[in-house]
């Protein structure tokens, strides 16, 4: 009986890998993972924080895939504060991108903190303008970083299943060039 289930397990891991129906990338299962080749357009949940310069480093690698890719994925920047820190520049955000300015404005606390050293967490400079529209949506960003397990910024989780481990593709750049074999391998073909 032994013999035949070892030469039954042999058999079945000497059968090909039909390579077109796994999922490329360094990833870690957070949610539901869709079947590959099944999604039309992928959710690329970016979470960041504006003082953070990986994810900086992140922005400004992907500032070109984002383009490239605008058709095919749904980019979805969640900006989350470290403990210690105020929420002000995320207020500032979520207003910005709820009257469509949200992607100029993430531009310009990046750049404010890592071109010009500004403190972008002074609640001072950005507070006055957010105070009524960003309540929820940090409610929301938090509980979404509670769910998927987050440990740092940048964090990308596609299509609300795959928390993806950046740091094994050896850098920003290179993780915004591979990236796309994990999206074409959700995408419808």
């Amino acid at each position: 009986m032994y013999r035949y289930l070892i030469i039954f397990l042999l058999l079945i891991l000497a059968l090909p890998v039909n390579s077109a129906e796994r999922i490329r990338g360094h990833y870690a299962v957070v949610g539901k993972v869709p079947k590959a080749h099944t999604v039309e357009k992928v959710v690329f949940e970016e979470f960041m924080n504006f003082g953070c310069p990986h994810c900086n480093n992140l922005r400004e690698a992907s500032i070109e895939f984002r383009k490239q890719q605008k058709d095919r994925v749904e980019f979805i920047d969640i900006p989350i504060a470290f403990r210690g820190q105020d929420d002000a520049p995320l207020r500032l955000y979520y207003v910005a991108r709820k009257l469509g300015k949200g992607d100029q404005i993430k531009d310009e606390l990046f750049k404010a903190r890592f071109t010009h050293g500004v403190d972008v967490f002074d609640k001072g400079i950005v507070n006055y303008l957010a105070r009524s529209l960003g309540h929820q949506l940090l409610a929301e960003g938090e509980l979404k970083a509670q769910q998927y397990g987050l440990t740092g910024t940048p964090t990308v989780v596609l299509q609300y299943s795959l928390k993806m481990d950046i740091g094994r593709y050896g850098g920003m750049d290179k993780f915004a060039v591979k990236v796309q074999e994990t999206i074409d391998d959700l995408l419808m073909n």
